[in-house]
């Protein structure tokens, strides 16, 4: 079973006034890679990962010495995170991986889906045979990671991306993608905290992968709404354990409004059409 060697994973994140570096997994640096690049990558993946769990102390000493890097690049990275909204800074203060803002998560989720279940129903059976090609050999890659012995939680993470990412440039909506991405980093955590966690299996979403696949490759009778339904199904395998995601993990999660937006922005309810 995929969840149980995925439980086995389950990293011992720092929290509240712990310094997150201490337990911050150094990734090996790419050929070509500058500084800020590699320690944006690396706070990232430790951030995604739970690694550095949410709420926890974000040094920029620790971090720099960990990576063996100075503090310059390791400060360019923390910006870029906090564009997007995955850490906090207080000026003369201390920066803190941000928690998982639950009105961002559902937001970020709407987008997907709504954005996600247009593109399937306008590309089905018209995507250019070159990216069918491509989506073919992402699910091979999908399936060979799925079957390795110690299964790599982030790869599988990434292939999932890779796979949606294709299907976007295929329908000449790459910018579109990346404004998603940018968009959904808090239900991309819960995402990825799901599968840490053990709550979800990534088995699911191949499966899921495989009818999205058959359907641009093929066509599908499919209705528009019905196809909102299939996509709702495949971007929302949370909403299943969410709750008890946030029962055993309540101090990771924010039930404020997003940074910026407006203290009366009403909760946003996702459900099947």
């Amino acid at each position: 079973m995929v969840r149980a060697v995925m439980k086995s994973a389950t990293p011992t994140a720092k929290r509240g006034g712990d310094d997150a570096a201490s337990e911050m997994r150094v990734l090996d640096r790419l050929e070509g890679e500058t500084s800020a690049e590699y320690a944006y990558r690396c706070l990232r993946y430790n951030i995604f990962m739970c690694i550095m769990a949410p709420g926890s102390l974000l040094r920029e000493a620790s971090v720099a010495g960990k990576l063996g890097v100075s503090k310059t690049p390791v400060h360019q990275a923390i910006g870029k995170l906090r564009e997007q909204l995955l850490v906090d800074v207080e000026p003369q203060s201390a920066t803190h991986v941000s928690k998982i803002n639950v009105s961002a998560m559902r937001q970020g989720s709407l987008l997907r889906t709504d954005v996600e279940a247009a593109t399937l129903f306008r590309m089905a059976g018209r995507l250019p045979s070159a990216y069918i090609m491509r989506l073919g050999e992402c699910l091979a890659r999908q399936r060979e990671a799925l079957t390795a012995d110690d299964i790599d939680i982030h790869r599988v993470g990434e292939l999932d991306d890779e796979f949606h990412r294709v299907v976007f440039e295929g329908s000449g909506l790459e910018f579109t993608w990346r404004l998603i991405k940018a968009a959904s980093s808090h239900y991309d955590r819960v995402r990825y905290m799901g599968l840490v966690y053990g709550f979800s299996e990534a088995t699911e979403f191949y499966k899921d992968h495989e009818d999205f696949y058959k359907r641009l490759a093929f066509g599908t009778r499919l209705t528009k709404d019905q196809l909102y339904t299939f996509m709702y199904g495949h971007l929302n395998h949370y909403v299943e354990f969410f709750d008890q995601m946030v029962i055993d993990h309540a101090d990771y999660f924010d039930f404020g409004p997003v940074p910026g937006d407006s203290e009366l922005t009403p909760e946003i309810t996702l459900g099947r059409r």
